[in-house]
């Protein structure tokens, strides 16, 4: 979803998306395939850039990372940014300065647009991707599904022992059921 940005107004303009309304659907379709989500967005001029604020109400569905069970985690995620013009730079020059009219941004976050045009579906796509957790759990602090994945493994584990013990006593035991022929009184010599 592009949104120009020249079409704000100066009391500015708010924005929601949803899966039913669809404009998001292609850009969110690898991380949130079929699940509903919900995106407020308002943008408001800000002198020669643009503030931005809203929400991300959705649900990630992930794996535990300890346990293996599937999980369905709930994101409730505000954001504020600033957006800034992307400026092409010559590579010949050096600026030595900044944007000055975002310097007060140094504990603040920014993004970029270019060409008058902000890229909504992309940006709302890279907030949902560095939200989902690096090692979901299904439990908070410990893992809901634990004992029980703890028991089937070592259950698995066991069986593979076992598989590897009946193959190591006597690596020769499967050939004794096999016969071989005499292959000399067959054979005639020319």
């Amino acid at each position: 979803m592009k949104i120009r940005l020249a079409e704000i107004p100066e009391d500015g303009r708010q924005f929601t998306f949803t899966r039913e309304s669809g404009e998001l659907n292609t850009a969110l379709k690898d991380l949130l395939p079929a699940v509903p989500y919900k995106v407020d967005l308002t943008i408001r001029p800000l002198g020669n850039a643009y503030e931005m604020e809203g929400k991300v109400v959705t649900s990630l569905s992930e794996l535990c990372s300890l346990c293996g069970w599937d999980l369905n985690l709930p994101l409730n995620r505000t954001f504020r940014e600033v957006l800034v013009e992307e400026e092409e730079t010559d590579r010949e020059t050096h600026h030595v300065h900044g944007n000055q009219s975002v310097d007060f941004l140094s504990e603040g976050s920014s993004s970029t647009y270019k060409d008058g045009v902000f890229d909504a579906g992309e940006f709302v796509h890279e907030l949902v991707a560095i939200s989902e957790p690096m090692y979901p759990s299904c439990g908070d602090p410990d893992c809901e599904h634990l004992e029980e994945a703890n028991a089937k493994r070592a259950e698995l584990e066991a069986e593979f022992n076992k598989a590897d013990v009946d193959e190591k006593t006597n690596p020769f035991a499967k050939l004794a059921g096999l016969k071989v022929e005499d292959t000399k009184s067959t054979n005639k010599k020319h």
